[in-house]
């Protein structure tokens, strides 16, 4: 077909594919929160434990997918993760307690890490020239979908119930975004096989570079401040006297700078340093933190939450393009993936894990909490300083 010929088209798909599990794993479960407590009788640990699921199973999948990409057609990776996501969250309408969340949850992060990679790797390859940009876009799609998605989640379970608002999002994925995989291939008027700029690196010469250990502590604990606001932001606007209904404004502000920060820093990192970019969204969102619970005014918290959308979306957005340019693109799938496995397993341990331990222990005190995310900004915005190119 003439018109998966173009660039463009093929770039519209693979936001198709990503888009619903973005929303999944970003927006379905800080919605859901309150409904597992009161459903399953869980404390805030048992509840914003499902998000370290959610990252184990993404970081024990990404060097999987990295490496899956340099023997099997894209298109083939990405089919079988749109739907897996889908079919996972029709089955998360059937789940008796936590430990089934925890299963969907890791089971979610899982099979999204054999499409978020993939994507990542094949279009700064289809757009060599607009890295950032592209990178931009993709990644627009897969934090923003929570945003325009957690709301309607919220709507669905408000006025239809739990099931029906897992089904809905299950099966509208499996219509949409399964079948657009298929058509993810390399147009014919461009090759595929780009020229070699990087020694390609086995596990253990990864191992001894200092950057990718620098890299792999500040996906550790700026992942682990970013992506806890995700799980908190209902439970906390609940906490400063607010229904469900007007909590979820939190979430919908950081999810709306998560998409859009990780398009403007994504074309930012096309003209300026990548390391800088990422040093100064570090630095907004340990303000933000820092002010946070010195606040109960629904729109302001909503209005610094916007400054950790934005710096969890830069997260995402720059390391990309940072990796390939001190790695080499042929580099980019393994050491990405790798990378990635500090997001999956430490910052779910220090972030939504280790979270809700100190909830549970200080009586609610979110000050402690979110002063601790402000620390672990401030430690990311000297690590990303250290990185530099090497080749």
């Amino acid at each position: 077909m003439q018109f998966l010929e173009n660039r463009k088209v093929i770039l519209f798909l693979g936001c198709l594919c990503i888009f619903f599990p973005g929303a999944f794993i970003f927006g379905f479960p800080g919605v859901m929160a309150s409904e597992w407590q009161a459903l399953f009788n869980a404390n805030k640990a048992q509840v914003t434990r499902s998000m370290f699921y959610i990252l184990a199973g993404t970081g024990c999948s990404m060097y999987l997918a990295g490496k899956l990409q340099e023997k099997l057609h894209i298109h083939y990776i990405m089919f079988s993760g749109t739907l897996a996501c889908a079919l996972g969250m029709i089955g998360v309408a059937y789940v008796q307690s936590m430990s089934h969340v925890y299963l969907w949850a890791f089971g979610e992060g899982f099979f999204c890490g054999f499409v978020y990679l993939p994507a990542l790797s094949f279009f700064q390859k289809m757009f060599p020239e607009h890295k950032g940009w592209v990178t931009g876009i993709l990644n627009l799609t897969f934090g923003g979908a929570a945003a325009l998605m957690s709301p309607v989640f919220t709507w669905f379970l408000v006025s239809k119930g739990y099931g029906t608002a897992a089904w809905s999002a299950g099966g509208i994925a499996l219509v949409l975004s399964a079948w657009a995989a298929l058509f993810i291939r390399m147009p014919e008027n461009q090759d595929e096989n780009m020229v070699q700029t990087a020694p390609s690196l086995n596990l253990m010469e990864i191992f001894r570079l200092s950057s990718f250990w620098f890299l792999w502590w500040i996906w550790a604990f700026a992942g682990a401040a970013g992506v806890s606001l995700i799980i908190l932001a209902s439970s906390y606007g609940e906490y400063r006297g607010y229904d469900i209904t007007r909590s979820v404004y939190i979430l919908t502000s950081f999810n709306i700078l998560n998409g859009i920060g990780r398009l403007v820093c994504g074309r930012l990192s096309d003209i300026y340093s990548k390391t800088r970019i990422l040093q100064v969204v570090f630095l907004m969102a340990a303000l933000a933190y820092g002010f946070m619970p010195w606040s109960g005014n629904l729109y302001l918290i909503s209005f610094l939450a916007c400054f950790i959308g934005l710096s969890f979306g830069g997260l995402f957005t720059v390391s990309a393009p940072l990796v390939t340019e001190v790695f080499g693109l042929e580099n980019f799938g393994k050491i990405f993936g790798l990378v990635f496995t500090a997001y999956g397993f430490l910052a779910g341990l220090l972030g939504p894990w280790l979270s809700g331990v100190l909830l549970d222990a200080t009586g609610s005190s979110y000050k402690t909490v979110f002063s601790l995310f402000t620390v672990f900004y401030l430690i990311s915005s000297a690590l990303i300083l250290r990185v530099k190119k090497e080749f």
